[in-house]
């Protein structure tokens, strides 16, 4: 693995956190197959360190439609139902071995597995849904993939995809990033689902060369920026009764991520993903989907999102809209001499396909403007070797705008059919 800065040592002890007063409420998603024993299984494990109100679902996907044949065969009008009862009867001879008091409810829906596991965990006001991994096979690993970073970008809820496990984790990683807003009920969760305080935090900081140019200015800024969100997650860790140790990475986060987790051994790993209010798309996962599909432990998923009115407060000094064409070649080339190096993050809003991030934690090389081709390009990406480099075209660009607080360049926004994609630095 890439050379790391380690500042926490091996995680051995068996010390169990001080249980918090309170009822918690979980949902877990089993389809009746093997692959949903180790969400039961983590459920009953979490119902023995706090008391749980657990909730299960299963989700009966509709059958296509069929049209009736020259014979006129045609389904029976309770065929849908008759599914639904023959799964609920798989669901309750699963669940007797984990729920032998008979105590969980059991829920079975009709509809888009991901889209209804979404919709009963906000009926039900659970803390924490619980999926199982299924990694066997190409079928189970696309289908696993999909259903769980769907989930958590439908849900404001934390989900587990959990893998086998035979006691709460002990070695526990969280990928921390520089949002002062991200992973706000990180430390509640983790105060029923670990068993041990000490937790390694993880930070993976992009490469930040650019032309062989020393900058260290701009690393000793971006230092001070991650000492300083270590220190305010470090107390609301420490106000849960969790002692978290800063771990530095360099490289390519899901894969530093689980190369970590993989070399320490960890249970349980946690990231991300970031959404926005009103929206059924995500803004991210990406990041999140790879480390589920890459890791060989559970992972906790955590959504964020920023509340409306926190978000309507933020209101740049100074924002620079330009809409003529013959003045975005100067501009962009003057946004790229005070930037060039700065680590931004590439998204992609669409009318049609919602808020996508196509690039986060990547140094900008430049943004330009072909009158050619009536295009702007966006480059990012390292400069010395070949691992991340990312160009983006943005064909017939409507606008330009800059936008500056103090001083200093926040954001890039290009709007274009409707839609815009968006430089935050």
């Amino acid at each position: 693995m890439t050379a790391v800065e380690m500042i926490t040592r091996e995680i051995d002890e068996t010390e169990v956190l001080a249980t918090r007063p309170g009822v918690k409420s979980i949902l877990v998603a089993t389809d009746g197959s093997d692959t949903a024993i180790a969400a039961l299984s983590a459920a009953k494990l979490i119902c023995g360190k706090v008391s749980a109100d657990v909730h299960v679902v299963s989700v009966v996907e509709p059958m296509p439609i069929m049209l009736p044949t020259p014979d006129g065969m045609l389904l029976p009008p309770d065929f849908e139902k008759r599914r639904e009862d023959a799964q609920r009867v798989l669901v309750s001879e699963q669940m007797k071995q984990f729920d032998p008091q008979n105590e969980w409810t059991l829920d079975v829906r009709l509809g888009r597995v991901s889209e209804a596991i979404a919709r009963v965990a906000r009926e039900q006001k659970v803390d924490l849904i619980i999926i199982g991994t299924n990694k066997h096979g190409l079928f189970g690993r696309i289908m696993g993939e999909d259903t769980a970073t769907e989930i958590a970008r439908l849900s404001d809820i934390p989900l587990l995809v959990a893998s086998p496990m035979k006691r709460l984790p002990h070695r526990v990683i969280v990928g921390m990033d520089l949002n002062p807003d991200g992973m706000q009920c990180t430390p509640k969760v983790l105060s029923i689902l670990v068993e041990n305080p000490s937790i390694s935090c993880v930070h993976v900081q992009p490469r930040s060369e650019w032309m062989g140019i020393d900058w260290a200015e701009l690393d000793t800024e971006y230092e001070v920026a991650m000492k300083d969100r270590f220190s305010c997650f470090e107390t609301e860790m420490r106000a849960f009764d969790l002692r978290p140790e800063l771990v530095v990475l360099h490289g390519d986060a899901a894969h530093e991520l689980t190369d970590f987790a993989e070399y320490s051994r960890a249970e349980l790993i946690v990231v991300g993903v970031k959404r926005r209010v009103g929206r059924t798309r995500a803004i991210g996962g990406r990041i999140a989907g790879r480390v589920i599909r890459q890791a060989a432990c559970s992972v906790l998923v955590v959504p964020n999102i920023v509340p409306k009115e926190t978000r309507l407060t933020v209101v740049p000094d100074v924002t620079d809209v330009v809409r003529d064409s013959r003045l975005w070649s100067s501009t962009l080339r003057d946004f790229t001499a005070r930037n060039a190096g700065r680590i931004v993050t590439l998204e992609v809003d669409d009318p049609d396909f919602g808020a996508l991030v196509e690039a986060y934690n990547y140094p900008l090389l430049g943004v330009d403007f072909d009158h050619r081709d009536q295009s702007i390009t966006i480059t990012l990406g390292d400069t010395q070797g070949l691992d991340r480099h990312l160009t983006r075209t943005i064909s017939k660009p409507q606008g330009v705008s800059v936008l500056s607080v103090n001083g200093r360049d926040t954001a890039l926004s290009i709007a274009h059919g409707g839609g815009q994609t968006l430089l935050t630095l």
